[in-house]
């Protein structure tokens, strides 16, 4: 696996969450809308907290991923983690859309994340199986 392949991935991945965290927080009544079934009460502080908090996390990964990309020093923990968090994000994109609490799109968005994460996984094993072969 090329180092630019593998810096390309994670400039998507960053894109993906920036973008995506960012749409999120100024407009959350379309976000919101777009993907669940339900509705979000944002004058109550505490859902408001937390839909904050998840979308500022989300914008921080998309900032990890981005720093990876930049100092391939920083990749191997970063690929580790950003595949175990998006395998639980499409864990509970799944079960929301099963539950009929989520829609196709957050289910598609779900399913990104899942492909990222293999993606992940393949570039975190890939120099170890060169290494041992």
């Amino acid at each position: 696996m090329s180092a630019s392949w593998l810096k390309w991935l994670l400039l998507v991945a960053a894109a993906w969450n920036i973008i995506g965290g960012a749409s999120a927080l100024l407009d959350p009544s379309q976000h919101f809308a777009q993907l669940y079934s339900g509705s979000l009460n944002l004058g109550d502080p505490i859902q408001l907290f937390f839909y904050r908090c998840t979308w500022i996390n989300v914008i921080g990964w998309g900032l990890a991923y981005l720093l990876a990309a930049l100092r391939p020093a920083m990749c191997m923990p970063v690929l580790i983690a950003g595949a175990i968090g998006k395998t639980a994000y499409f864990a509970a994109s799944f079960a929301l859309f099963s539950s009929g609490l989520g829609n196709r799109l957050l289910l598609a968005a779900g399913g990104f994340d899942l492909v990222l994460a293999a993606l992940f996984l393949f570039a975190a094993l890939w120099p170890r199986k060169a290494a041992a072969a």
